[in-house]
């Protein structure tokens, strides 16, 4: 078990979400960085979809009551194993009783945090991804236990994966041109993959407010599907970048789609951060 000591500013069990489900209406979900959490998984020889710990600009205090291996992937939070600072990116030993403290967010926003075995939690609809609506919680609350299964182990000897984190850095968010791009005019176009963007302080799990407006005449539209990394555009010109936990289905035009690359991106981008859509050819 993980005891939750303190639970951080926002902390969840994702995995890689729930699919085929979207015609009922319920959100894809699962983690914000699925590059990150794909890694912490693979450095411990889990597969793909086990379940991990996101953390969200600031990290958790948590006591192990198990021995384990863990990782830590994506953001860079400080991590100390009773004190004494650990790496990312690389397999650790805990101990029972053993004490993991997490700060603040550093090159992103979002860190992964995987066991050997794989977090335990409910499954509900084929995932064990918390999402509002559809699970019975949906963060770690203080004092909470967290089980993960009892599986050893063994890193080869000498074995060791260097990763880079500057994706997470990088300001090019790569795009494709979403159903509605070309009813847009060339200008408006333009300014589209020629412009920097800002992200707003209203970011969450489900969508990104840009603070920059469009010059967008489209009207609304008839209720048409959407998928996390969708650009829709209001009438008045906001930007709106839906995100993992997104609804299913909009009725405001899709000017863009963002390719999960660029998905991975933004999942590490915070309030101020700015960056440029870069759109792609469709067979790429």
């Amino acid at each position: 078990m993980i005891e939750v000591l303190h639970p951080g500013l926002y902390t969840s069990i994702q995995d890689e979400g729930r699919f085929g489900l979207q015609s009922w209406g319920v959100p894809i979900g699962g983690a914000m960085d699925k590059n990150a959490m794909h890694w912490a998984n693979k450095l411990l020889n889990n597969p793909s979809n086990s379940a991990v710990l996101e953390m969200s600009f600031k990290g958790p205090l948590f006591r192990f009551h198990l021995e384990t291996t863990l990782v830590l992937c994506g953001a860079y939070m400080e991590p100390k194993i009773n004190g004494i600072p650990i790496e990312n990116n690389v397999p650790v030993h805990v101990q029972e009783k053993d004490l993991l403290q997490m700060g603040n967010a550093q090159q992103g926003c979002r860190t992964y945090m995987a066991v050997a075995g794989g977090i335990q939690a409910p499954v509900v609809l084929g995932s064990q991804s918390q999402c509002k609506g559809i699970t019975s919680e949906t963060v770690i609350t203080k004092n909470k236990l967290i089980p993960y299964n009892s599986s050893r182990f063994i890193q080869k000897k000498g074995a060791r994966v260097h990763l880079e984190n500057s994706y997470s850095d990088t300001k090019e968010i790569k795009v494709y041109k979403g159903p509605e791009f070309n009813l847009l005019d060339a200008e408006t176009q333009k300014h589209l993959h020629e412009s920097d963007f800002t992200l707003s302080v209203h970011n969450s799990r489900m969508a990104y407010i840009l603070k920059e407006k469009l010059k967008c005449s489209l009207p609304s539209m008839w209720t048409s599907p959407v998928l996390p990394g969708t650009v829709q555009c209001t009438p008045n010109g906001n930007l709106i970048v839906l995100m993992r936990d997104a609804q299913t289905t909009g009725g405001y035009p899709r000017v863009l789609q963002v390719s999960e690359d660029g998905l991975n991106v933004l999942a590490q981008k915070s309030t101020n951060d700015t960056f440029h859509f870069s759109i792609l050819p469709l067979d790429e």
